[in-house]
């Protein structure tokens, strides 16, 4: 997954400012303790994940969540038609092949590698071998470059689905150590020493739901968004290979 410079920064410089104030909130006496009101504020709760147990297992969801924010800004950008195939590269191209330059063609298809250079270059270096096998090699270039399309957007279905199991295990873990807390206490707990573990133990969960919801939505706009811009382009690319099957014919039969 590439980002560009800006998502990158963007990241990583959100990424620090919840570790440094992980790192400034569990320096206080060892980590965040109860302290009347003040311990139910948003950031403690909803950032810091309650405890200093629970951050430990937020910290990682929140993490996951800056990847999906990052890596939705980055697909909106760059999976345009205009981003993926430069207009300019293609009017250039098919004049080349209208005038039967096919050097220079090959040339600019090995200079400017996108979704269509790198078929019709395919194309282009079996030319010689005759119709039949330069429209097998577009073929597999076609399915190449649709692979590699595919391929850009999996992180998004990956963080979807990860998200609410790192929320689900969160959550059963700090069960597990309150439930544990509770047995070996020789004192019955109050109400809300119970309320306090469970909802530390709950806001991974929500972390969770947080990640996944954005993460499935935007995977199916970009799928669909893929869909469409593979067969748009499959269908330029194959006009241009059209173009080149009486040279490969000319060629076959002087072969």
């Amino acid at each position: 997954m590439r980002l560009t410079p800006s998502s990158r920064s963007w990241a990583w410089g959100a990424f620090w400012t919840l570790a440094l104030a992980a790192a400034a909130h569990a320096s206080q006496d060892g980590g965040p303790k109860p302290r009347g009101e003040d311990e139910y504020t948003f950031f403690n709760v909803w950032i810091l994940g309650g405890s200093f147990q629970g951050f430990l297992f937020v910290l990682p969801i929140e993490i996951c969540s800056i990847a999906t924010v990052a890596t939705i800004i980055e697909h909106f950008f760059t999976l345009r038609r205009d981003k993926v195939v430069p207009p300019p590269v293609v009017v250039e191209l098919e004049a080349l092949l209208n005038e039967g330059r096919h050097e220079k063609a090959m040339g600019l298809c090995q200079a400017s590698r996108n979704y269509i250079t790198q078929i019709v270059g395919a194309a282009l270096s079996r030319l010689k071998d005759g119709p039949e096998t330069m429209l097998e090699a577009a073929a597999g270039a076609t399915d190449e470059q649709n692979l590699k399309l595919q391929h850009k957007i999996s992180w998004l279905p990956l963080f979807g689905n990860i998200g609410p199991l790192m929320g689900l295990f969160g959550t059963v873990v700090g069960m597990v150590i309150a439930f544990t807390d509770i047995a070996q206490s020789d004192q019955s707990p109050s109400p809300k020493q119970l309320a306090q573990g469970i909802y530390t133990a709950l806001v991974t969960t929500v972390w969770g739901l947080l990640v996944a919801m954005p993460a499935t939505f935007f995977s199916f706009i970009f799928k669909m968004r893929v869909q469409r811009l593979s067969f748009e382009l499959s269908g330029v690319a194959l006009e241009l290979v059209e173009q080149l099957k009486p040279a490969a014919t000319a060629a076959g039969k002087k072969a």
